[in-house]
């Protein structure tokens, strides 16, 4: 076997079968020298195969990977259902505009709201409940008066007007006339857009946002307005706005201004 850095075909003289040799390494024969083994032998040194264990670091790297991907996740999941909320309630408030905006054509005047409490102020509870509490879809349907003062509403029922007075502080319905026959709410409100509320011992229409501030499905969430006040945001029109919570149950003020 020769010495050379590349492995070569070499044939014996007269002999026609031939053999490759696989070159020794030049200091072969050298104490402490090992063969290059021929062509074909097997090693005795093999690869060590690695086990399917991980190193600590391995696995913490794996840990904040899935930690960053579930807190993009998370993140996302709050986006999206913030812009589902907020796309109902924007909806439900621009078609309540063009119901105001409609009846102001007709009317010559905003619909009336909640006056029975005469001192409330922005940010008080009163404020806020009397806001909640108006006869705005009242006003958007119409609701003539009978002989014996009762309104009938547009789904047939009747309301007293005298506790229409004291609830509303208002003389009555001013979309109640008997010879006006258009409803400024097209089409007539579902179950979906108002809920009954009982004040006293009448329970009263009251259209409602198609999100709540709690997540629990029983709850009543109002739609908040404002024709008269000196407060409001809207110094020559009317305040519209809904109250709702979004992700971590922050409440938010989806208003017209």
């Amino acid at each position: 076997m020769k010495n050379c850095g590349v492995r070569s075909a070499e044939w014996e003289v007269g002999n026609t079968r031939g053999r490759a040799v696989l070159c020794r390494r030049p200091d072969f024969g050298k104490r402490g020298s090992s063969p290059v083994p021929e062509y074909g032998a097997a090693s005795k040194h093999r690869p060590t195969k690695r086990g399917l264990g991980f190193t600590l670091i391995e696995l913490l790297a794996v840990i904040t990977i899935m930690s960053i991907i579930a807190a993009m996740v998370v993140g996302l999941s709050s986006l999206a259902a913030r812009k589902k909320h907020d796309a109902a309630v924007n909806g439900m408030k621009n078609r309540l505009m063009l119901f105001i905006s409609s009846y102001y054509s007709k009317m010559g005047f905003y619909p009336p709201d909640n006056v029975s409490n005469s001192l409330y102020a922005a940010d008080t509870n009163i404020y806020y409940q009397a806001t909640g509490q108006n006869p705005l879809l009242y006003e958007l349907t119409g609701a003539p008066m009978t002989t014996n003062n009762f309104f009938i509403t547009f789904d047939g029922s009747n309301v007293p007007s005298d506790l229409f007075t004291k609830t509303y502080g208002r003389g009555g319905i001013a979309n109640s006339l008997p010879d006006e026959t258009h409803v400024f709410f097209q089409p007539l409100p579902s179950t979906k857009d108002y809920a009954m509320v009982t004040n006293s011992t009448y329970k009263w229409k009251q259209l409602v946002v198609p999100v709540n501030t709690t997540g629990n499905a029983a709850e009543i969430n109002l739609w908040h307005y404002d024709s008269s006040s000196t407060n409001r945001h809207n110094a020559s029109g009317y305040d519209l706005w809904a109250v709702y919570a979004i992700g971590n149950g922050n409440l938010i003020t989806n208003g017209n201004w």
